[in-house]
């Protein structure tokens, strides 16, 4: 039987959960208090005391997601609460790598009351951490505590929204052929060991910056771009037809017409005339000793 993992990943104000089931053994569950301790270095743990060099704890994010104001940190600059969710799932997922057997799909679960520009803001930030293969899902799609196994050991709400995202992943990673290759934070795209994917914006204006703001692509301005190519385009206007001339212009032409014909009569008469005395003392045409010309190989002229 083909080993798969499921993994299904929960970020909550109460706390931080991620459940692992396999097709082959009991469930595992890592629990972690929602705080994010945070280094100058830009080295991330979730939960527990703050390493040594670990100066910045942050709490409070995971209500947070949507809200401009963003989360201010020691006072300091604000970031966006729905980047330091994607963190903490970071961490999770950090955490998850050893218990992982065969190929493995990871789900984090969302409210269910969340808009769409909620999910959306968490989407932006888990894809810009290089989590794209994190599927999000809504808890309330997820099954209810009574239609967990007897087994699932799912005592919280926590581990039931959990263990039913990592549920629900595992019918996933079964349902393909070879499963999905799980994410490797340690070399996930922009991972934390930068501090600057996690912009902050200066006081005075609360406003928080997203990470995928910090590094704008750069392209060259559409203006730019459409006046270059309207210097290279063509005009696409299409010509007017041209107007057939009009029925006096044609009778004009008609006298010319004739005295072209007449004058064009006495030239083969005197032609023929210049035949007729003609004497037969022409020079002969000499002959060519060799009419074949030379092969040229025509190169094409470089343009």
């Amino acid at each position: 039987m083909r080993m798969a993992t499921g993994v299904g990943l929960r970020i909550a104000a109460e706390e931080c959960t991620a459940a692992i089931v396999t097709n082959d053994g009991e469930p595992e569950y890592i629990v972690r208090e929602p705080v994010l301790h945070m280094s100058d270095e830009g080295d991330a743990e979730l939960g527990g005391t703050a390493p040594a060099g670990h100066t910045h704890t942050i709490t409070g994010f995971a209500e947070a997601v949507g809200d401009p104001a963003g989360i201010s940190v020691d006072d300091g600059p604000a970031y966006r609460a729905e980047d330091l969710v994607a963190t903490a799932l970071f961490c999770l997922i950090n955490l998850t790598a050893d218990h992982l057997n065969g190929a493995a799909e990871f789900y984090a679960t969302h409210p269910g009351d969340w808009p769409q520009q909620q999910i959306t803001a968490l989407r932006d930030a888990l894809d810009y951490l290089g989590l794209r293969s994190v599927v999000l899902v809504s808890e309330a799609e997820l099954p209810a505590a009574s239609e967990l196994p007897a087994d699932a050991g799912a005592d919280t709400p926590a581990r039931v929204f959990a263990y039913g995202a990592a549920a629900t992943a595992l019918t996933a990673v079964l349902a393909t052929p070879a499963g999905n290759t799980p994410p490797d934070p340690a070399t996930a795209e922009n991972s934390t060991l930068d501090t600057d994917i996690i912009p902050a914006v200066p006081a005075p204006e609360p406003v928080a910056q997203a990470y995928s703001a910090a590094f704008p692509i750069a392209e060259p301005p559409a203006t730019e771009m459409a006046a270059e190519m309207a210097a290279v385009a063509p005009d696409a206007t299409p010509a007017e037809k041209a107007k057939p001339a009009d029925s006096a212009g044609r009778h004009n032409r008609t006298p010319v017409l004739i005295a072209v014909a007449a004058l064009f009569g006495l030239i083969l008469g005197g032609i023929g005339v210049a035949v007729l005395f003609r004497e037969d003392d022409s020079t002969p045409i000499p002959p060519i000793p060799d009419a074949k010309s030379e092969q040229v190989t025509a190169s094409p002229t470089p343009v």
